[in-house]
This record gives structure tokens, C-alpha cells and sequence, in this order.
């Protein structure tokens, strides 16, 4: 039996994160919420996740700057 692809919701909007969720989980998927830049580049780093639906607009960290962190960690060979 083929796991559940995880996909993370990163959004500070929690309504946004429940209506993905709601989406999602009917079509078999598996998700993570995440409410901040923080808690998504933690659950990054020690989650096997598929893919990452992304909130542009975030209060301290924009959507733009956790990107950036992602491909920088990528190449160092931190996240999967």
C-alpha cells in the first residue's frame, strides 16, 4: 500500500490552513499545518514532507524569506 503524500500548509491565517485541510485530506493526503516561517522551516527539518503550500504575505518572515531558507538549506543537504 502507497503512504499518503504529506504536504505542508504554511499560513498565519488559520481559517486558510482549515479550508486546505478540509481540501486535501478527502483526496488522500496527509497534512501539516504550520502558522509561521519559524514552524515551517522547524517541521522542515524534521519531517519527510512532499510539498509545501506557501502563504506569501507572513508577519515576521514572508513566504519569500522561507523559501530562500529552504533552497539555501536544500543545498546544504538539510531538508529531503
Amino acid at each position: 500500500m502507497k503512504d499518503k503524500s504529506v504536504i505542508l500548509v504554511v499560513d498565519d491565517q488559520p481559517v486558510n490552513t482549515e479550508l486546505l485541510e478540509a481540501h486535501l485530506v478527502p483526496q488522500g493526503y496527509e497534512v501539516v499545518k504550520a502558522a509561521s516561517g519559524e514552524e515551517a522551516l522547524k517541521i522542515l527539518s524534521g519531517t519527510k514532507i512532499d510539498l509545501v503550500l506557501l502563504d506569501i504575505m507572513m508577519p515576521r518572515m514572508s513566504g519569500f524569506e522561507v523559501l530562500g531558507k529552504i533552497r539555501a538549506d536544500k543545498k546544504k543537504g538539510l531538508f529531503r
